[in-house]
């Protein structure tokens, strides 16, 4: 087998993000000011329902015109998502609808949806076996993988949660990252090329923190941005060549 080299370029290629959030702070709103500012459709997955609503309210988002809702069977979800995801690299889909951005929203939810489905089908009265819970896994870390194989930008959401830290010193502290099983939020945030959290001001001003803090988990692998307004976002400084 021949290798293919090659070098370090600034080529400009789609991103992977994944941005997160207390419930009602602003996903699907942020969803839609990327859309709205950003070449082509945005497709989105919708998983909780809320983005159709948030968006048709004409608030913030002010033209949608650029975003396309798909929406996940939420009651036979795994089945559901498994066909979605693949008929997303067939018969040119995307290139037809012209789409450069795939939103999943949100991620939290899917978990929970395909926990629920799989669980309703096993012999634990509802209850997920052990197993769903590999099957979950391994179906949500192989989705980001294939969906970033489309050559298209990811952009996935999810709430937001707390875990707790202890340092060896004995010093405690709090840290805020996203919502997705432990098993794999590793792998998911270690897939993405920016995870970041949505802030919301009182006068209606949303931005995304991009760097990483002790209590916020964070990271911009494309510039050296440390935040932005989310209708900002999408305005990568690349290094020249």
């Amino acid at each position: 087998m021949e290798l293919e080299l090659k070098k370090i370029t600034n080529n400009k290629s789609p991103y992977t993000a994944l941005l997160y959030c207390a419930p009602g702070v602003g996903k699907s709103t942020a969803i839609g000011l990327i859309a709205e500012n950003s070449e082509g459709n945005t497709l989105v997955l919708d998983i909780d329902r809320t983005i159709q609503r948030t968006l048709a309210k004409g608030e913030v988002v002010k033209d949608t015109s650029k975003v396309l809702v798909c929406e996940v069977d939420n009651i036979n979800t795994f089945d559901s998502w498994t066909q979605t995801i693949k008929s997303l690299g067939e018969g040119g889909f995307i290139k037809q609808n012209n789409i450069t951005t795939i939103a999943v929203d949100n991620i939290s939810e899917l978990e929970r949806c395909i926990l629920s489905d799989l669980g309703s089908k096993g012999k634990n009265k509802g209850v997920p076996a052990m197993a769903d819970y590999q099957y979950m896994q391994y179906k949500l870390v192989n989705s980001l993988r294939y969906m970033k194989s489309l050559g298209v930008n990811v952009i996935w959401t999810a709430w937001e949660t707390t875990e707790a830290f202890t340092h060896p010193d004995g010093t405690q502290y709090s840290r805020l990252y996203p919502k997705i099983s432990t098993k794999i939020v590793d792998n998911i945030c270690g897939l993405c090329d920016v995870v970041g959290k949505i802030l919301a001001k009182q006068d209606g001003t949303r931005g995304i923190i991009l760097e990483a803090t002790q209590n916020i988990y964070a990271k911009n692998q494309i510039d050296t941005r440390k935040g932005c307004l989310v209708e900002e976002f999408t305005n990568f400084t690349y290094k020249e060549d």
